[in-house]
């Protein structure tokens, strides 16, 4: 009887996320949610060139997987991950506490959060989104400013670099 109710409450779950999944991706253009891979993330941030105490932001941060290993890897910086999808927001706030994590993840949506403090950006949402982002990232990021988008170009900048990772084109700006 147990599993059933941990298998309904699953499916309950699954069927929440699910929902408002496709609701954000129909209705408000929102970015499907879907993850970079480990190995992406190491090779980004094996490129990046960040200062000692650095302040990164993931913008769209679904599981914040990318802050995850960026938390490894830069122990001194301050990690703030945006997340507006509700279900995602929360499972992730109680995982990361329980995990003892230093991320700051924020319910907000990203076009609302200030990035005048940003160090390096990351993205990896949806060409519209991307280029809503570049006017965004042209009133407040100040020179200097990393910022990374996989897949998705920032039509307002002319990348640095760009590398193609499993096939992916990943991009890197300079502010």
């Amino acid at each position: 009887m147990v599993i059933l109710y941990i298998a309904l409450l699953a499916l309950l779950i699954y069927s929440v996320f699910f929902i408002s999944q496709f609701s954000n991706i129909v209705f408000k253009g929102y970015a499907p949610f879907i993850s970079t891979d480990n190995l992406t993330i190491k090779k980004i941030l094996d490129k990046v060139e960040v200062k000692n105490q650095p302040v990164i932001y993931e913008l769209g941060c679904g599981r914040a997987r990318f802050l995850k290993i960026a938390e490894k890897s830069f122990p001194r910086a301050k990690l703030v991950g945006i997340e507006n999808l509700s279900s995602l927001y929360l499972i992730n706030k109680l995982l990361l506490k329980l995990q003892g994590s230093r991320i700051k993840l924020l319910k907000k949506d990203l076009f609302t959060v200030n990035l005048k403090n940003a160090d390096f950006i990351y993205c990896y949402l949806n060409n519209s989104t991307m280029e809503k982002l570049g006017y965004k990232f042209k009133q407040e990021c100040r020179p200097g400013t990393q910022i990374v988008s996989r897949s998705f170009p920032i039509l307002q900048f002319k990348p640095e670099e760009i590398t193609i990772i499993k096939n992916k084109k990943i991009y890197f700006y300079k502010i």
